[in-house]
């Protein structure tokens, strides 16, 4: 049986990266940036993102081809991808997977998230400000709010402390192993 999946989205400097890396490696999921997918594609446009090529405007379909070929790489027992912008994306991915898959929403308060990023980056709280307004514009968070609402399995505010949101998480994995097993059995 294919590996169960889960597909990370949400806000900027929300915790997406920080879920991924601990379903790695405290579950020893297999863990891929959305971007990295975007790269190999050959349909849209290139383009850039924080300093990585990639692609914009790309057939669905395309991407859904290159999804359904991580199921034969290897023999994890979770794929996680992370950083989906487009919700639409999204579910047409979890509705193609042949194995239970989970769309987990993070997101955080606006204030914490600039906390976050001026403590990691470096950078003052109106750089820090500006920059997560970019990013959320770009993923059309506000835009896409009610849709991502309807379509997450996990909704995550990630406002609480690490122990907790590690605690979310892990039920997230709970929720996936039950759908595999139903299925299973």
């Amino acid at each position: 049986m294919a590996p169960g999946l889960i597909l990370l989205a949400g806000t900027s400097e929300s915790g997406k990266s920080s879920a991924g890396s601990y379903f790695a490696q405290e579950h020893h999921a297999h863990r891929i940036k959305i971007r990295t997918l975007l790269a190999d594609l050959t349909s849209g446009r290139p383009a850039t993102h924080e300093g990585v090529p990639m692609r914009e405007g790309f057939d669905h379909r395309e991407f859904l081809t290159v999804v359904r070929r991580l199921r034969e790489s290897g023999d994890p027992q979770v794929l996680v991808i992370e950083s989906f912008i487009d919700a639409d994306l999204a579910d047409a991915t979890r509705r193609s997977w042949v194995a239970p898959a989970r769309i987990v929403f993070i997101t955080a308060t606006h204030a914490n998230r600039i906390a976050r990023l001026t403590a990691n980056a470096g950078i003052s709280p109106e750089e820090a400000a500006a920059a997560i307004d970019r990013k959320d514009a770009r993923k059309r968070v506000v835009e896409q709010w009610q849709q991502w609402r309807s379509l997450a399995d996990d909704w995550i505010d990630n406002d609480g402390d690490i122990p907790g949101f590690l605690a979310e998480l892990d039920a997230v994995l709970i929720r996936l192993n039950d759908q595999h097993d139903r299925v299973k059995g």
